[in-house]
């Protein structure tokens, strides 16, 4: 402040502020230990308010800064999960019970442990320890550029089927332009033949059958060969029908079987069959029939192959080469649009001694390969080859981008076994308390009663305090199976959590229909006995993964 005017602090500053005041607060019953009792339970309530107040104004200023400061609105939204898995909430809370409760020594404790997590918040939000958030941040980061990789790397695949699919009409085309040519030149000669055959008198002599006979053979021969080669081509025309999609309003094409060029194809052979045949016992007028039934299949093979070629056409029409190019184009310049903010996130980060980004050079291997591919669709050439180095080079970008969150998270996961293992020794600890204070009121219980029999006001208090502190215990189980729900850390320890959960909700049952004995202490002892083994397996996995192991 100066005189007559105030300085505005940034929003994140004020949060700050705050936070260094909540520590002046948080701190003062440790520093101050001769107060009375209420003044400290005051000085807690009075920390507890405050960092409520501090967390919801985070949590508005996030929501508000999201748009025009989206850097600050991140670093909030970094600091606010910190408290979420912190849970500093809820060890506000207990500080706070444990000083109604007169347990100072454990106060003292907990909240010097609080003291140590806000500090770490406050620098935090100060950006001067920033571990947390850069992890957290670079999870975020490779989690988005891999699903931009993936994204690219799935309408590149399916560009290089269109454009594969469109070549291979083209070839489909020229195949069937091929095979009628072939129909064509069949029937032209076997039109000449049957003109010669006509001309011949009823009587002809055998020397003059007889070369006919041999040109029908021949024409039998190739025609045959011809049917041999419709088979292929048929099964390649099938197959495009199968792929094919139909226009919109058009019926679908699906579980049609129209007659096969082949078949066409095949009868003509064996009517020249027949008409070889009777030529050479010297019938032509006999062989006239056959030789006409030939040329009528083969004017039905070349139909049959005309309208195949419409049909391919039609198909070809739906993937033009000039929107295959377009597409291409589109999906290059996304390509380059990653590769140029992967390598502004590295450049950014150099100041801070950052990583290079995985996948980068494979992203920018793939822009050169599909500027190609789209210069090739648009002279209508080939561009197949291009578009799935392409897309290797993509595939290639996600495995490494895979790979580093792989161990980002494993990273992540190693500090989940090691809070798990400090919240089960907690748990623990205030495990065994319980279990010896169940002991103790059992034992008050057998001694005092009232003069109707039942329990005096004090013990049930007490017993509702028992329950109550192994509910809490039941509350930590059970944020610790979200936390490896979450996390996914080994197969091996929510079963045994959740174990560990329905033997503390057995426990709290019994306490609050305020049964102490023997049974209740026993059931506790249980609930110590699954804590250290959970303990102990957890040491060793930590001790296994600081290995190698």
């Amino acid at each position: 402040l100066r005189s007559g005017s105030t300085v505005e602090l940034p929003m994140t500053s004020r949060c700050i502020a705050m936070l260094a005041a909540l520590l002046l607060v948080a701190t003062t019953p440790l520093a101050s230990q001769q107060d009375p009792p209420t003044a400290a339970q005051s000085k807690q309530e009075l920390a507890e308010g405050k960092f409520k107040q501090l967390t919801d104004r985070m949590q508005k200023m996030m929501v508000v800064l999201q748009k025009d400061e989206p850097e600050e609105s991140k670093l909030l939204g970094v600091g606010l999960r910190y408290v979420q898995e912190k849970k500093l909430h809820r060890r506000l809370e207990l500080a706070g019970a444990m000083l109604q409760q007169e347990r100072w020594d454990e106060s003292l404790v907990v909240m010097g442990k609080l003291r140590e997590d806000l500090r770490s918040l406050l620098e935090l939000l100060q950006n001067r320890s920033g571990d947390l958030r850069k992890l957290l941040a670079r999870i975020d980061q490779l989690e988005g550029f891999k699903d931009r990789v993936d994204q690219l790397a799935a309408e590149q695949q399916k560009e290089k089927e269109d454009s594969a699919r469109a070549e291979a009409l083209q070839q489909h085309l020229k195949d069937i332009q091929a095979q009628r040519r072939r129909a064509e030149d069949l029937l032209n000669q076997q039109q000449a033949l049957r003109d010669d055959t006509n001309g011949l008198p009823l009587d002809a002599a055998a020397g003059a059958t007889a070369p006919l006979a041999q040109q029908e053979g021949e024409l039998k021969a190739a025609t045959a060969e011809l049917s041999k080669d419709l088979r292929d081509l048929d099964k390649q025309d099938d197959a495009f029908q199968a792929d094919a999609q139909p226009a919109k309003g058009e019926p679908s094409k699906a579980g049609a079987s129209p007659q096969k060029t082949s078949d066409s194809a095949s009868k003509a052979s064996a009517s020249m069959g027949k008409a070889q045949k009777q030529l050479g016992e010297r019938q032509p007028e006999a062989a006239l029939k056959d030789q006409d039934q030939a040329i009528a299949s083969l004017q039905q093979t070349i139909k049959q192959l005309d309208a195949m070629a419409e049909e391919a056409q039609r198909e070809l029409l739906k993937l033009p080469f000039d929107q295959l190019a377009e597409r291409q184009e589109q999906t290059e310049k996304a390509t380059d649009t990653l590769a140029e903010d992967m390598e502004q996130a590295e450049q950014a980060d150099q100041g801070n001694e950052g990583e290079p980004t995985p996948g980068k050079n494979k992203v920018q291997q793939a822009v050169p390969k599909q500027r190609a591919a789209a210069g090739k669709l648009k002279e209508m050439k080939p561009a197949k080859q291009k578009q799935q180095d392409a897309k290797d080079d993509l595939e290639a970008a996600k495995d490494a981008l895979e790979e580093a969150l792989a161990q980002l998270r494993q990273q992540l996961q190693d500090e989940v076994l090691r809070a798990l293992e400090e919240r089960f020794t907690a748990m623990l600890a205030r495990q065994r308390e319980l279990t010896l204070m169940t002991a103790t009121v059992d034992t008050s219980r057998r001694n005092v009663l009232t003069a109707d029999g039942g329990l005096p006001a004090a013990l049930v208090g007490k017993i509702d305090v028992l329950a109550q502190g192994e509910g809490e215990l039941e509350l930590e189980t059970v944020e610790a199976l979200k936390l490896l729900d979450e996390d996914g850390t080994t197969a091996v320890f929510p079963p045994m959590v959740e174990q560990l959960r329905d033997e503390l909700r057995e426990v709290v049952a019994v306490l609050r229909a305020r049964q102490t004995g023997a049974e209740t202490n026993r059931a506790q002892r249980d609930v110590e006995d699954l804590l250290e083994l959970l303990i102990n397996a957890l040491r060793r996995t930590i001790e296994k993964k600081e290995g190698g192991g």
